[in-house]
């Protein structure tokens, strides 16, 4: 089941890959920080106000306990929309100065309902156990954003920065379509007039209130850096960091992966040994890494375009600091499946704690490779306070998760052999 996840994450991120590969070279360093910055409020806002229900629709889905999903989830999208959107209109009329990007960034607020309603489908899905469509709709979504961008790439001829906030408009309203028909599919009598129940939704809020805080911080978390960047430097150096972070993420569909079905564990309360899986999720990534950090000087300026020259130091950083967030986030995964909460919030508020003083302090005297330090400095202590917290919860021994064997290699080996001859024999 792992395996098809990975499989479908692989293909995503080459998809976001390109994606991110197009819109760099369309727009370059100034333009794809000027995207950036239209993308970052709306996104952030948008983030924190949704509070923690996709995690509840997850959970109640996974238990049985919603009847009328659909229905559930049409009223708490649109429930949700109006508050975020209030929100990030006056994030955005604060924050960004210039009167074109701002127009951008109004605008794009209009994706909210439309990716609530996705966002709680996919989410649904996971909770159930229907890896299937829980996939299909993500390889959906990332593959019509893909097309629309590299439309783009073809047909315009200028105005690049606009089109593409449109196409990401128009992917998103394109992905919450599959999601309906996914979920009527999966749930037909779901949505036969009359089928809500109000207590059902009522159920999701409350259970949302306790993943609020630690969703809030998440979404602060992932673009605290941007907002850093952006404050301080400005939207070139911005750009930058943007396309060396999306290269150092390479391994996201690992980490991804993992997390989901980690999660999905949290919630059935299987015995799992965490502690070996975490060892070896630390050996893929470590091995994955290193090759793609040698690599980086020449291939991103190849890739991405002569304008975003290689930083190796930077670079150097932000691969260590993918080891640990993806670490991290698995191990948050866990906890967050179990209902506990509280570990993931100290999680998060360590590396913001850690994100802010360091990089307000370095961000200046060492440019890209000081945000990049502090970036790698919270991740680390993030990810060793939250295995020291998965260890206590499973009774194992804190050190297990760290002392890596000769067994850990030999059964990575094995699966992956073993994946690799069921790929070849599908063919």
């Amino acid at each position: 089941m792992i395996g098809g996840t990975i499989s479908a994450n692989f293909v995503i991120q080459a998809m976001t890959f390109a994606t991110s590969v197009l819109t760099a070279r369309l727009l370059g360093p100034i333009g794809r920080g000027e995207l950036a910055l239209v993308l970052l409020y709306p996104q952030l806002v948008a983030g924190v106000a949704f509070l923690g229900v996709d995690r509840a629709i997850a959970i109640l889905g996974g238990r049985g306990d919603l009847r009328s999903p659909l229905a559930s989830i049409t009223k708490l999208a649109l429930l949700f929309s109006a508050p975020a959107i209030v929100a990030g209109y006056i994030a955005v009329i604060w924050r960004v100065t210039d009167p074109h990007l701002a127009e951008l960034s109004i605008m794009y607020l209009a994706y909210v309902p439309a990716t609530y309603f996705f966002t709680l489908a996919v989410n649904l899905f996971n909770g159930t156990g229907d890896f299937y469509r829980f996939s299909a709709a993500r390889l959906w979504f990332y593959g019509c954003n893909l097309f629309l961008v590299l439309t783009i790439w073809l047909v315009a001829s200028e105005r690049f920065l606009d089109w593409i906030v449109v196409a990401n408009l128009v992917t998103a309203y394109s992905a919450f379509f599959v999601a309906l028909r996914l979920i009527r599919r999966r749930f037909p009598r779901s949505g036969r007039a009359g089928s809500l129940n109000r207590g059902e939704a009522r159920a999701v809020v409350s259970l949302s209130l306790v993943f609020a805080l630690p969703v809030m911080l998440y979404n602060v978390s992932n673009s605290a850096y941007q907002v850093l960047l952006e404050h301080w430097m400005g939207v070139e150096p911005l750009g930058l960091f943007v396309v060396y972070f999306a290269y150092s993420r390479l391994l996201a569909p690992l980490g991804s992966a993992i997390g989901f079905h980690v999660f999905h564990i949290g919630i059935t309360g299987k015995s799992v040994d965490m502690s070996r899986m975490h060892r070896q999720s630390l050996l893929i990534y470590l091995v994955c890494s290193v090759p793609l950090w040698l690599l980086a000087d020449w291939l991103i300026p190849f890739v991405f375009g002569r304008g975003f020259v290689g930083n190796t130091g930077a670079t150097a950083l932000l691969f260590a600091s993918c080891i640990f967030a993806f670490s991290a986030d698995s191990m948050a995964e866990f906890l967050r499946g179990r209902q506990q909460v509280r570990a993931d919030i100290n999680g998060r508020l360590i590396y913001l704690a850690v994100l802010g003083t360091l990089g307000s302090a370095l961000i200046l005297p060492l440019g890209l490779f000081g945000l990049a330090l502090a970036m790698a400095g919270g991740d680390v202590l993030r990810s060793v306070y939250l295995v020291n917290c998965v260890g206590r919860e499973t009774s194992q021994e804190k050190g297990e998760f760290w002392r890596v064997s000769r067994r850990d290699v030999v059964e990575l080996f094995n699966r992956g052999k073993g994946m690799l001859q069921g790929l070849l024999a599908r063919r």
